[in-house]
């Protein structure tokens, strides 16, 4: 709070001169809130903008309000097949114009336009209609270099190779774990993952189970509650905590620090590639 970290500034932008002088939070957030009104509100990976919300009221003294979330990453992930689910790789898949990737106009336009895309697309009217709607469907997208559009079912996953599980230090945080990840990394594929944490002697695996023992949340999701993460396998490893199942929930950053990797930065738009010692 109240506070420019360098990598969130390399990364949307907004430094501390830019906002000097401007209003503080509190002050304008009446008018956001007579804005919104009584309609949801629609954000890309909607747990993390609701908890900024949250902490903003709570830092700035006032009410935090009734707000009805909703989240095109969520909703995304019901409804299309993609390698990626960032904001940036959504849209695209859509045709949704995004001007300005991490420019908070830009991406909370984009949000709202996918949920309308996705609605066309389903034949529906409502988000909850279009929540309902759980299934992956056939995608239809224009052929490159004509007008026709073809029938296709989403973009498929590049098949994952299951890598040996070595690593000979019982002592590493991750030896003898059962690693599932959800949500896309920054620093690396899923199957760089995959090898990454099978040489630390851990068991990737596709699915949670009441085997799993760590869940890794990406999508740039900070924090350790996976309640506050909209996938299926945070649904449910929320479900498995609740009956006593320990399973730990790891961010990107604490699986980095674990693989030892937060010397590797990434830039925004940069190849994402991970380089282990």
């Amino acid at each position: 709070m109240d506070f420019f970290a360098r990598h969130n500034v390399r990364v949307h932008g907004i430094s501390a001169s830019m906002v000097a002088g401007e209003p503080a939070f509190g002050e304008v957030w009446p008018e956001v809130v007579r804005v919104v009104g009584g309609l949801p509100v629609v954000a890309h990976n909607a747990g993390f903008d609701s908890g900024a919300v949250r902490e903003a009221c709570g830092h700035s003294g006032i009410g935090e309000p009734g707000w009805d979330f909703r989240c095109s990453l969520a909703i995304a992930r019901r409804h299309l097949d993609l390698e990626s689910y960032r904001l940036p790789d959504v849209a695209g898949a859509l045709g949704v114009e995004l001007i300005a990737h991490h420019d908070a106009g830009a991406d909370a336009a984009a949000a709202a336009d996918i949920v309308v895309a996705l609605a066309a697309r389903a034949g529906v009217d409502s988000l909850a209609e279009l929540e309902r709607l759980g299934e992956v469907r056939p995608y239809r997208r224009a052929s490159k270099g004509t007008g026709r559009r073809r029938r296709r079912s989403g973009y498929p996953r590049a098949e994952l190779v299951m890598p040996e599980v070595r690593g000979g230090d019982p002592g590493h945080p991750l030896f003898g774990q059962v690693v599932v990840f959800t949500g896309e990394l920054a620093a690396m594929s899923r199957q760089e993952a995959w090898d990454a944490i099978a040489a630390c002697g851990a068991t990737p695996a596709r699915n949670v189970t009441r085997r799993t023992t760590c869940l890794v949340i990406g999508d740039g999701f900070e924090g350790v509650e996976p309640a506050a993460f909209s996938t299926v396998k945070a649904r449910r490893v929320a479900e498995l905590r609740a009956k006593g199942f320990q399973v730990e929930v790891m961010d990107e950053r604490g699986l980095l620090a674990c693989l030892d990797l937060e010397r590797h930065t990434v830039e925004p738009g940069a190849k994402r590639i991970a380089v282990i010692s």
